[in-house]
């Protein structure tokens, strides 16, 4: 095929697909890039499609709705190749690349998000994997990684939904058997971290910061500030406000402060490479084919908070974003223990040499993880329960908007914060101190 007569009918099947979906998604659609060009995925397709001979169409459009994803865009992109026996096969892929808007590119940066993510699926989960396979074990826990010869930030990775894995629907939650799968492969993933320290020394200094970042203190601020105002004006309504809304109140006066004074971690207590950003949206399951609803494997996806520290940022961060209602506060403790029981297990596996954490242990490091945890419950955990709207952009999020306004409105957004609120309280995560 002559390269420049399929670089013209690429980019035009690029064109058309975004033109036919414009007046349903304008603002989506309008954000993918003008480089995504179909010639950068010739050397992938030679290296991963059998008999692979040409393509034939190229096509890229959005992955996911509004309110899915915030960090950046997500895009799928489909390949219709010819090979050489003149058949035809697709192929597909998940392409995430960086926002093209003055927020990202004054402060969003800062977060080296697509370093960080790209090192993780490129160095770190390999390495994690074959420590499994050392010992027997087989042990996946993110999708296949591929390399484009291109200087912009991406992420390029396999498509894992042709094999069954999908997300879990976020507004409802997740029920036990789902939080337990994710707790256990959570569990696998930082009992390898800590033993990889052992082995090849400690992790580069970006993975010492992590969502919340002291040096994008204007955008911490912003954000911290829309959320505790919104939730102090849900909880003025709520029954159960005279518990704990003059500690809110008070926490309410220097909340950003309060967040970037209680990041620091201690190097010589138990430490992980955390996910960073353990929500439900951000781990895709599979089932079995013939037991409905039974869990088979998940996969942890969006790596770019990444940050290592105690585990406690990642549990507290998933128990108040993603349990269910039911589950959220009654079987706190029991989450607790079976993440710390699969811990030990992988960490005695994988012949990690110093001290054990200790159950009341880590304990203590999801108390002293409140940062972590009112930002969950005050800015994560609305947007993971809310509707999904076409308002719920990346802006939107990180301001005092109306969109954020009415998203802390919702009755299932009310009922959460009901529940969380004492809970916070009497455990003293609202301490101002």
């Amino acid at each position: 095929m002559d390269p420049t007569s399929s670089k013209i009918n690429t980019e035009i099947l690029v064109k058309s697909e975004t033109s036919s979906t414009t007046k349903q998604q304008p603002k989506n659609m309008s954000q993918i890039p003008d480089w995504i060009k179909a010639e950068l995925f010739e050397n992938i397709l030679c290296e991963t499609v059998p008999e692979y001979k040409e393509i034939k169409e190229f096509r890229v459009y959005n992955a996911l709705g509004p309110g899915e994803n915030y960090v950046a865009i997500a895009l799928k992109v489909q390949i219709e190749v010819l090979l050489n026996d003149n058949t035809t096969h697709t192929q597909n892929y998940f392409l995430k690349v960086a926002h093209d808007t003055d927020l990202y590119n004054t402060l969003m940066y800062k977060w080296n998000v697509f370093n960080k993510e790209t090192e993780v699926y490129r160095v770190f989960i390999p390495d994690f994997e074959e420590m499994y396979r050392e010992v027997g074990v087989d042990v996946r826990f993110g999708p296949h990684c591929y390399a484009l010869p291109v200087e912009q930030e991406y992420l390029l990775l396999e498509d894992v939904s042709l094999r069954g894995f999908k997300n879990a629907n976020r507004q409802n939650s997740l029920d036990m058997e789902h939080c337990k799968c994710a707790l256990k492969k959570l569990a696998q993933w930082h009992a390898a971290s800590a033993v990889r320290v052992e082995r090849k020394g400690p992790y580069n200094e970006i993975y010492l910061k992590g969502s919340i970042n002291p040096d994008g203190e204007p955008l911490i601020r912003s954000m911290s500030t829309a959320g505790i105002r919104n939730v102090l004006k849900v909880a003025q309504n709520l029954d159960n406000k005279v518990i704990y809304y003059a500690e809110l109140e008070r926490l309410s006066e220097g909340f950003c402060e309060f967040l970037l004074h209680n990041v620091e971690f201690d190097p010589l207590e138990f430490n992980v490479l955390n996910h960073g950003d353990f929500w439900c949206n951000n781990m895709m399951f599979r089932y079995d084919d013939d037991i409905e609803n039974k869990i088979r494997d998940v996969y942890l996806v969006d790596y770019q908070m990444a940050r290592y520290a105690s585990p406690g940022d990642d549990i507290i961060y998933f128990l108040f974003t993603s349990v269910q209602l039911g589950l959220k506060v009654a079987c706190f403790d029991e989450l607790v223990r079976y993440y710390y029981d699969h811990l030990i297990d992988n960490l005695k596996l994988l012949k990690y040499s110093k001290k054990l954490p200790t159950l009341a242990g880590l304990h203590k490091m999801i108390m002293e993880s409140k940062a972590y945890g009112t930002f969950a419950a005050f800015n994560i955990m609305p947007t993971a329960l809310a509707d999904p709207v076409d308002s719920a952009t990346l802006d939107n999020l990180v301001n005092d908007s109306e969109h954020n306004a009415q998203v802390y409105q919702q009755e299932r957004v009310k009922q959460h914060l009901e529940l969380v609120l004492p809970w916070m309280y009497y455990k003293g995560f609202l301490d101002c101190n």
